[in-house]
């Protein structure tokens, strides 16, 4: 009797058990909703369906420069930043790095992450103003950060990171609240600044207090990361595109009316419409009629305008949250600073990349010859492997920069007064018609 029962009870099991685990899984699953932090991680950023469209220049290039031809590539949807970073959001992120690791002997830490605002400062101008106060100063709160490399903005999107995940790792005791969470900042914890005395103790990160359970049954988002080179271009030239009136509807996105992505009429120039400066100027009857509809410099000596003839009325860089060009509500996507996306750059990009979410990274410089696959800095090129790719004008520069095939680049560890950035996150789920995800709560979206 007990072999029969011992038979029964195994086939019973074998019947109800994936059941058993679907429940304890859907639980698991419920209690991280419940759980879930209120603040939205996604907050202050637009989703980008993905897509086709016509990278790169689509007018001739009054520098001479062939490095970016009009091709047709697609990109995977994505979220990507409503204004650039600002110094306030910047500012946010050292004071937690003085708060975490100043304490412990590490203020190496702090001083890297630090923008150089000696950006400003140049031998035959008085910016001294600007040297003191534009990073610090409560003024230039909502003004983008400049004086940023392309590698302290990634580490910077790397800590946004961790401060997204910390409160549910937290809150399902994954993490140990007391000790600093830099599960993706890549920062040893367990030493200390040469500088300070051997005595000085350190706290210890544990990042999994508990490594029974399945990180995969929690909410965690994608890493926040600068956008690539095609994503920030597709995202810029959104507002150019004639058949596009708003890409979170499947429906109606930017390939809609015209299945085959032409590469001549489908993008314009420049976000305001028009090619050229046709239409640069606002006309709506707002008290800004005539105003320029981006922040550039219209001429030599003229950032500005003159007093009651204003053109943009910003000298140097404006709020993050004015010049609204782009119909997906993205500010400043053009004009104000430069932005730093993620690709190494290459002159060669259009012939050799992918035609689906095209992006250079470290592993691929040149191609597969490894005798001129890379470039060493101090060479016989401008180009090395350490050049990243800015791209949308700045309020230093002529209009020719502010359309969004244009490219340029800097070393990754330098920096300047032109340049900010933004941040990007891949958006999971939401490429096939039909998933509309933007009314529900952040944590029942198909972006994780």
């Amino acid at each position: 009797m007990n072999f029969i029962n011992s038979i029964l009870l195994f086939f019973a099991i074998l019947l109800i058990g994936p059941s058993i685990l679907s429940n304890n899984e859907n639980k698991a699953i419920s209690n991280a909703v419940v759980l879930a932090p209120k603040d939205d991680p996604y907050a202050e950023t637009i989703l980008m369906r993905g897509g086709t469209f016509a990278m790169g220049m689509n007018q001739e290039s009054i520098m001479g420069e062939w490095n970016n031809n009009l091709r047709r590539v697609t990109v995977s949807s994505f979220r990507i930043d409503k204004y650039e970073v600002s110094n306030k959001k910047y500012r946010t992120y050292i004071h937690w790095l003085e708060k975490i690791f100043i304490p412990i002997g590490r203020d190496s830490i702090v001083r890297a992450a630090l923008p150089d605002t000696s950006v400003w400062k140049t031998e035959l101008s008085y910016n001294d103003p600007m040297v003191e106060g534009y990073f610090r100063s409560n003024a230039f709160n909502d003004y983008p950060v400049v004086g940023v490399t392309w590698e302290q903005a990634n580490n910077y999107c790397r800590w946004r990171t961790d401060r997204a995940n910390e409160n549910t790792l937290i809150k399902f005791k994954l993490i140990n609240p007391k000790n600093p969470y830099v599960g993706k900042m890549g920062i040893d914890m367990s030493t200390n600044d040469s500088s300070k005395a051997s005595g000085t103790t350190t706290r210890q990160t544990t990042t999994n207090v508990n490594r029974g359970r399945n990180l995969d049954d929690f909410i965690m988002i994608p890493d926040f990361r600068l956008p690539t080179e095609a994503e920030w271009e597709y995202a810029a030239k959104q507002a150019s595109q004639a058949n596009n009136s708003n890409n979170n509807k499947p429906s109606n996105g930017p390939n809609s009316s015209r299945p085959n992505a032409s590469l001549v009429a489908t993008d314009g120039a420049f976000p305001w419409v028009n090619n050229g400066n046709d239409g640069i100027r606002a006309t709506k009857k707002n008290g800004k009629e005539g105003m320029f509809t981006a922040n550039f410099k219209n001429g030599s000596g003229d950032y500005m305008g003159m007093v009651g003839y204003a053109n943009d009325g910003a000298g140097f860089p404006g709020k993050v949250n004015t010049f609204l060009q782009n119909s997906m509500g993205l500010y400043n996507i053009s004009g104000n600073v430069n932005e730093w996306v993620a690709d190494i750059y290459r002159p060669m990009n259009n012939v050799d990349m992918d035609d689906i979410n095209p992006y250079r990274g470290n592993n691929a410089l040149d191609g597969d010859d490894g005798n001129i696959s890379s470039y060493e800095t101090g060479g016989n090129t401008l180009i090395s492997n350490k050049s990243r790719v800015y791209k949308g004008g700045s309020w230093k520069d002529r209009p020719y920069w502010l359309n969004p095939g244009t490219r340029r680049f800097l070393d990754q560890d330098k920096s300047n007064s032109t340049i900010g950035f933004r941040c990007a996150i891949s958006a999971f789920g939401v490429d096939s018609p039909g998933a509309e995800n933007d009314d529900k709560p952040w944590w029942k979206r198909k972006l994780f």
